[in-house]
């Protein structure tokens, strides 16, 4: 009776070819090669061939002295059978254009041997065996030999030789006695016979290169021999003459290209750098010149060189040297290394195509400041690293201005250096003088009115005057001369201004049009002094309503209108109203800077000595910068995880307005308190939100937050219940009825604005872990139980959970952990409870996607193996569950393999549905399963169906050396890590594409 488990012969394809065909018809071979996928192989062919034509002599003696007799016989000492087949074999290896790297990846050592000494000996028309002595000297050509070919023959060889050693090298470095996952030997491992072989080619090394240089150097065309130079031997004709004249010449920056390029190999693998260095470079040269000389000839391709650009470039990065221009980040670190040496070149080269990040100069900035504060002795050295130092600061004072930055950032280096201002104000000049031409219109624009504010600020100085002397390409003395009359008349039209009660500056009559000119000026400005000089435009036509009415647009909190309102009409209250409703309308642009900057402006307004004395006006300084802190901490939120530029004062802002809250002058408003609160929250500064004004709900819900954090680290994950925050948000969620409902409704709003502010993990992960056990109670179901950490913390019970509103608290959890995974889409936990709240609501795709897209991010996209707690028997249990309710039957049946102890009987029930979704495609799973109980289960499940060819495939998959039941635990455990990233890719493909 036939064992139906046994393996059958695979029968042959209509297209394979046996080799003696080939000895019979030599015709076939160009067309068998020819084909797309030729079966077999080239390399295969070539060691049939090789293998059926023995050499002379026994290949024991091929490293013995006695061989070299055998130099001193004329002719090719071979029969007709074996110089054909050896033909053959020279054919297929033309044909894979000599290219070393094929052989060596797919010929065993010794065929590799055996069809250089092949080549050797058919080009020189006499017998040559390998590595003796004769090969390394210059052979005596036999009567069918050819000159040009056995020079193409040796040069070959003796690129062979260096090869073998680097790549013996490689193999002995990285080599393990058996292949783990197929249970062989491994195919790049090299015999203890093939190791000395390799060994007795190191006398000849030098010998090689030598030969290498000479070919070179030489000045006569290299011809390389092509498919149609051998003609392989008829069995009717007695002889046949190789066609060595269809040699083909190549040019010799491709055979410089290629044969550097190995030189090079050669030398890393002997740690000789610098000539490795000087070989890389030279083989780059060549490759670039053969590049563009075939660029000219469309048809024309590499016939020998097999050197690929993206390897020459790695070479060339572990040589040392850059695989392209150098960039200016790289300069400049080089140039750090050299004690800054040709740094400024570099830096005014930056600020023309900006590659260097404005952190890496700022970092370079403080880098130089400290280098020069340590001083030298010798003389004069201070000075000359005094003028580097602020050399650096006005570069990139003028890469700060273009590149957009806010303008005070820039003034900064003026302040810090206020002994040296009018230093660095020449500096600027002269750089930006020096590479006037260089930058586009406006970027001059940008530097231009930078210099005028900087100028403005300086006062009438007659320094400025005597350097802009000097430098006028970008503001002339007319220019200064007028701006120096504008400033003087801009001080006396504003002298008292903020007080006068009376806009009756002048009395032109200015026409209708030229109003509606100016208020849309007004309307469109974003700096303060443009707002302020079209107020005095304005304010001389005697305006019949207040200027802040002009917009509609602009509105302002309820405080500070109440507050300019109580002020006399004005300057001063048109001046606010309109400022503080711009720098609104600037930050829901996210165009934060600008809108502090006019806050700021505001805040410095108040402060004049005209206006100190009035309380109103202190009261409005403080409400404008408490704004200027609100915009502060959405820009901080809203380009999280980007800190502030002075994290410190930052919080200190915020402890301040936080304290000031209980003050009996003026207390910010809500909305500035509760992002106050948040942002401290955010940032981990617990001790601040210990006593909160119970006033406001969102002040008292950051300090329920702080006590459960404190109860994590007071008790270190045991059973204690924090009810502080619990408490808080569980009237949240209660069903009110009539009336009340609607506050319902408003108070969830309010919740869902809070969550939206915040942004550290922990804190998040508090917050979801208590929405998690909110809905878990209310839907008292186990078996869709959410999972979250800091699950501890919270009680396992509320009273009357049916006046509870669960629809809410599962809106209110989806929308917080999707606006969560923005910040953090790799957060591995919450991608599994998003994928819990899809399985509980009953969307199992969708719960699939966020299960695998765990796995994947966990498991850092497949590169390195599933484990515990990413991976355990909860999870596995709903993937299954998932899988079953999508019609992935199969899918499911491999998941039971990975529980801690496959489930059989569920993997049976899966593989034994029969559905049209995967019927057809469950052999392609085959590959993912390592358990041999189950492919034994599939391998008589098939058979009772009569479903014969996937019985064999199964039966194959089965056979696999490395699932054999008495393989060791490592080789199982390994086969099994295979197959399950294997799964899991798979898994990414259906549901995560």
């Amino acid at each position: 009776m036939m064992d139906v488990l046994r393996p059958t012969m695979i029968p042959l394809s209509d297209e394979t070819i046996l080799w003696f065909e080939f000895l019979l018809k030599p015709n076939l071979l160009t067309k068998h090669l020819s084909r797309a996928a030729p079966d077999p192989s080239p390399t295969e062919l070539i060691t049939q061939f090789l293998s059926i034509a023995p050499e002379n002599q026994n290949p024991n003696e091929l490293n013995s002295p006695e061989a070299d007799s055998m130099n001193k016989n004329e002719g090719l000492k071979y029969s007709k059978k074996q110089l054909a087949l050896k033909i053959l074999a020279l054919k297929v290896a033309a044909f894979l254009r000599w290219d070393l790297e094929a052989l060596e990846k797919n010929l065993p050592l010794q065929r590799q041997i055996q069809l250089l000494s092949d080549l050797c000996s058919v080009t020189a028309g006499k017998a040559v065996n390998l590595p003796l002595s004769l090969v390394h000297e210059c052979p005596i050509i036999g009567p069918e030999g050819s000159k040009h070919s056995l020079n193409f023959a040796l040069t070959l060889y003796h690129r062979w030789v260096l090869r073998a050693q680097v790549i013996r090298g490689s193999v002995a470095k990285n080599a393990k006695p058996f292949n783990l996952v197929s249970g062989v030997p491994d195919a790049t491992s090299y015999s203890m016979r093939d190791d000395s072989f390799i060994n007795s080619l190191e006398p000849f090394t030098n010998i090689s290169i030598d030969f290498l240089n000479q070919v070179i150097a030489d000045s006569e065309p290299f011809r390389i021999l092509t498919y149609d130079s051998f003609v392989a031997l008829d069995a009717h004709a007695d002889s046949v003459q190789q066609r060595f004249d269809t040699a083909i010449a190549i040019s010799n920056a491709e055979l410089r290209a290629q044969i550097h390029y190995d030189l090079c190999l050669y030398y890393l693998y002997m740690q000789k750098y610098e000539l490795a260095k000087q070989n890389i470079l030279l083989s780059k040269k060549n490759f670039d010149q053969v590049k563009h000389e075939y660029s000219t000839k469309p048809s024309r391709t590499y016939l020998y060189c097999s050197v690929e650009e993206a390897q020459l470039k790695g070479y060339m990065m572990a040589c040392g040297v850059a695989g392209g221009s150098i960039g200016l980040l790289q300069r400049l670190n080089e140039s750090v290394m050299d004690h800054y040496s040709g740094i400024v070149p570099i830096l005014k080269e930056d600020n023309i195509k900006r590659e260097i990040p404005i952190t890496q100069r700022k970092i370079l900035e403080l880098n130089v400041e400290g280098y020069a504060s340590m001083g030298s002795p010798e003389a004069g050295t201070n000075n000359d690293h005094k003028e580097l130092e602020l050399a650096v600061v006005a570069l990139n004072v003028i890469r700060h201005v273009l590149d957009g930055d806010n303008i005070l950032g820039s003034n900064v280096a003026l302040q810090k250096y206020k002994l040296q201002q009018m230093k660095i104000l020449e500096l600027l000049l002269q750089f930006v003088d020096e590479q006037f031409e260089e930058y586009s219109f406006s970027d001059r624009n940008r530097l231009k009115t930078y210099f005028i504010r900087t100028i403005s600020s300086l006062g009438n100085s007659g320094g400025v005057e005597t350097i802009l002397k000097s430098y006028q390409k970008l503001i002339s003395l007319q220019e200064y001369e007028d701006l120096k009359k504008q400033r003087m008349r801009d001080d006396v039209q504003f002298t008292g201004i903020g007080i006068q009660s009376d806009w009756t500056i002048c009395d032109s009559k200015m026409l209708r049009l030229d109003v509606g000119t100016y208020e849309r000026q007004l309307i469109t400005c974003t700096h303060a002094s443009g707002v302020r000089k079209m107020l005095v435009k304005l304010a001389g036509t005697n305006p019949t309503k207040p200027l802040w009415s002009i917009n509609p647009s602009w509105s302002i909190p309820l405080p500070l209108k109440q507050l300019l309102m109580s002020l006399q009409r004005g300057f001063l209250q048109d001046f606010a109203y309109i400022l503080v409703g711009k720098s609104r309308e600037l930050a829901a642009k996210k165009d934060y800077s600008a809108a502090i900057a006019l806050l700021t402006c505001l805040k410095s307004e108040t402060t004049r000595q005209d206006l100190a004395s009035n309380p109103m006006v202190l009261k409005l300084g403080k409400l404008a910068a408490w704004e200027a802190l609100l915009i502060q901490i959405q820009q901080v939120l809203d380009e999280w995880p980007k800190k502030p530029t002075d994290q410190v004062q930052f919080i200190r802002n915020c402890k301040q307005c936080l304290n000031a809250s209980t003050s009996n002058d003026v207390a910010p408003r809500a909305k500035v308190l509760e992002h106050c609160a948040v942002i401290l929250l955010n940032f981990n500064d617990w001790n601040s939100l210990l006593n909160p004004d119970k006033r406001y709900p969102a002040l008292e819900f950051c300090f329920a937050i702080t006590q459960a954090y404190f109860d994590i680290e007071k008790f270190k994950g045991t059973k204690k219940t924090s009810r502080e925050a619990w408490d808080f948000i569980l009237p949240l969620f209660v069903n009110q009825q009539s009336s009340r409902q609607r506050h319902s409704t408003e108070s969830s709003t309010m919740l869902q604005l809070f969550l939206s502010k915040l942004r550290d993990p922990l804190i998040i992960t508090i917050v979801l872990s208590l929405l998690a056990r909110l809905h878990n109670i209310l839907k008292d179901e186990t078996n869709l139980d959410l999972n979250a950490e800091y699950m501890f913390l919270w009680p396992t019970n509320v009273n009357n959970p049916a006046v509870y509103n669960i629809k809410m608290v599962d809106e209110i959890l989806n929308s917080f952990i999707l606006q969560s995974l923005k910040y953090y889409p790799h957060n591995v936990p919450w991608i599994k409870l998003k994928g819990d709240i899809e399985f509980c609501n009953g969307n199992h795709e969708a719960a699939m996607r966020y299960y695998v897209t765990a796995l994947i991010s966990g498991s850092e996209y497949c590169t390195i193996h599933l484990q515990r707690p990413l991976l355990d028997d909860f999870i596995i249990r709903r993937m299954i569950k998932c899988c079953s309710n999508l019609g992935c039957f199969m899918q499911a049946a491999v998941l039971c393999q990975f529980l801690d102890e496959t489930d059989y009987g569920l993997a049976f029930k899966s593989v034994s549905e029969k559905t049209a979704s995967f019927s057809d495609a469950m052999d392609s799973y085959y590959g993912c399963i390592w358990d041999p109980t189950l492919l034994e289960f599939i391998v008589n499940w098939h058979f009772k169906k009569g479903e014969h060819k996937r019985r064999l495939q199964a039966i194959s998959y089965l056979g696999q050396l490395e699932l054999n039941a008495n393989n060791n635990e490592e080789i199982k455990r390994e086969a099994a890590v295979i197959r399950k990233t294997r799964f899991l890719r798979s898994l990414a493909k259906q549901f995560m594409l």
